[in-house]
């Protein structure tokens, strides 16, 4: 399996957006709508500076858009070996979060990175221009000489036809507010802390996650990072892709994993229950023991968008 070419396009990422733009939340999403959707990655060409695009082998990633604005990208390759390190790790696979705006003429895009596994990236701006062909999107990144560092052609997944209607309240993007390792007498007895990080339901019936280590994380000293680097990065972070299903009767959601960052992990999958109380879910790990007393990881987000936004034509 080539893992270069995800490794030169991370590299080429990084240095396209290492310099911070203004904040683009304020300027709403406007002229979004050709972009708005799941999208799974069906191709990917990249480029160092000065050199043509290449194929990258083996390439599979989600991308997801939601009208007003929030949008998550995971990019990485398939049968990744559970023999790399973790700096290999790490430039075989990409993930973020953000928010995106058009130019209005269904030509340009542009993100900007709430989190990414990359803590470089973090709080930066990218732009790419975009071709929309029936369900197919063509989106290319150019580099500081005008030309392309990267070419990804991504493929509209469908909503499903029968979206259930109690599955409704759990689509969407959710942010990451607080957590803990919670007592049956409902103390967090050991709290935890993320940068910016989110978990989003589609109406394709897919999922993704990017949860990110503590605030504080530090650049990578070069364009690549050393296993140490790497591996600091990415300590306690949480980030795959799969498909879901909700049981609404036990109100549990079941995450299938399509792709993770560690490539042990992909053919898994999770149990969460979850209580949805207004623009707010929380999402509880099944009980476990820790000291002799029944504990449970617990994991509280609040909604950025809904149906409504990842599916503006639904009608019930």
């Amino acid at each position: 399996m080539c893992t270069k070419g995800i490794a030169a396009l991370v590299a080429v990422a990084g240095l396209v957006a290492s310099q911070a733009q203004p904040d683009l939340a304020a300027q709403g999403a406007t002229g979004t709508q050709p972009l708005v959707g799941t999208w799974r990655l069906s191709g990917l060409e990249q480029a160092v500076p000065g050199q043509a695009l290449a194929r990258v082998a083996n390439p599979v990633g989600i991308l997801i858009h939601a009208a007003n604005g929030p949008v998550i990208e995971i990019i990485t390759q398939a049968a990744r070996p559970a023999s790399l390190n973790a700096a290999e790790q790490f430039m075989t696979y990409r993930g973020s979060w953000g928010r995106f705006t058009s130019d209005g003429k269904g030509s340009t895009v542009t993100y900007q990175i709430s989190g990414d596994l990359d803590p470089g990236r973090t709080a930066t701006r990218v732009a790419h221009s975009f071709e929309r062909m029936g369900t197919q999107l063509v989106m290319s990144e150019l580099g500081p000489d005008g030309r392309p560092v990267s070419r990804k052609t991504w493929q509209r997944i469908p909503e499903l036809e029968g979206l259930p209607a109690y599955q409704d309240p759990v689509v969407g993007f959710w942010q990451w507010t607080s957590a803990g390792l919670y007592s049956s007498a409902g103390v967090n007895i050991r709290p935890a802390y993320r940068d910016e990080s989110v978990i989003v339901y589609t109406p394709t019936g897919h999922m993704a996650v990017v949860y990110l280590p503590p605030p504080g994380r530090k650049p990578f000293a070069g364009a690549t990072p050393t296993v140490d680097e790497a591996r600091s990065a990415w300590q306690a972070s949480v980030s795959y892709f799969g498909t879901y299903i909700v049981q609404p009767k036990s109100q549990a959601v079941f995450h299938y994993q399509l792709a993770a960052a560690n490539p042990t992990a992909v053919g898994g999958s999770f149990m969460r229950n979850f209580q949805i109380n207004g623009e707010q879910v929380t999402l509880l790990f099944p009980p476990t023991t820790s000291n002799g007393q029944q504990v449970r990881n617990t994991l509280t987000l609040k909604r950025l968008a809904g149906l409504k936004d990842m599916w503006p034509e639904f009608r019930r």
